[in-house]
């Protein structure tokens, strides 16, 4: 399945879970998550390597969050670098041509740095405030609207998606989301990854 037919994204953080991480990220992809990123700020081999092998098994890449040089040596799909991390020229010029960027943005003008850059999609947000990476203010109405009408790259929506908000994030126009608590701390993961793919089926029907 080519990147441009993703559209679940999950940020997982073993950390963040409610249950046992791994049976949390089998259960989110059995549910329907067709991308994920490992986000984790400690070294853990067992532990990407663990995420490598339950994505694999799902046909589910994995994209490894601020550091390039692990991405590569873990023959990972690719990596997400922040506006604070690599600078994304940098990351695209160390994973070569076959791996996949993502880049996080926040405004117009990163997005358009970022599609410059090399990178294959971006994330934008907040969509909402969230804890998970400290914004206690979101977007304003209408900027990510903006977004995806600025860029031909996927974009994902970021930043406290929820099933009960989703409903705004897709009326923007957004058909791809990225998602951390809405999966890992709910007490049933597969049900909530069920539950976000099929509203987002409805915007972008898969054969």
């Amino acid at each position: 399945m080519p990147l441009e037919s993703r559209r679940l994204y999950l940020l997982f953080t073993p950390e963040l879970c409610r249950g046992e991480p791994f049976a949390t990220l089998a259960a989110a992809l059995a549910g329907g998550v067709d991308l994920v990123q490992w986000r984790v700020k400690q070294s853990d081999p067992t532990g990407l390597r663990r995420c490598m092998e339950l994505c694999a098994e799902a046909g589910v890449p994995v994209l490894v969050n601020d550091d390039v040089g692990l991405a590569v040596a873990s023959g990972a799909a690719g990596a997400h670098v922040g506006q604070q991390d690599m600078p994304a020229a940098r990351a695209r010029a160390l994973l070569g041509p076959r791996r996949l960027l993502g880049v996080s943005t926040h405004s117009l003008a990163e997005l358009r740095a970022a599609e410059r850059d090399g990178a294959d999609h971006v994330g934008f947000g907040p969509c909402f405030p969230t804890a998970t990476k400290g914004y206690a203010t979101a977007q304003p109405a209408g900027a990510l609207r903006a977004a995806l009408a600025a860029t031909r790259l996927p974009v994902f929506a970021i930043g406290g998606i929820t099933a009960a908000n989703l409903p705004l994030v897709l009326a923007e126009g957004a058909t791809r989301i990225a998602v951390a608590g809405a999966i890992l701390q709910a007490e049933d993961p597969g049900a909530a990854a069920a539950g976000l793919a099929a509203a987002l089926r409805k915007v972008w029907p898969r054969a």
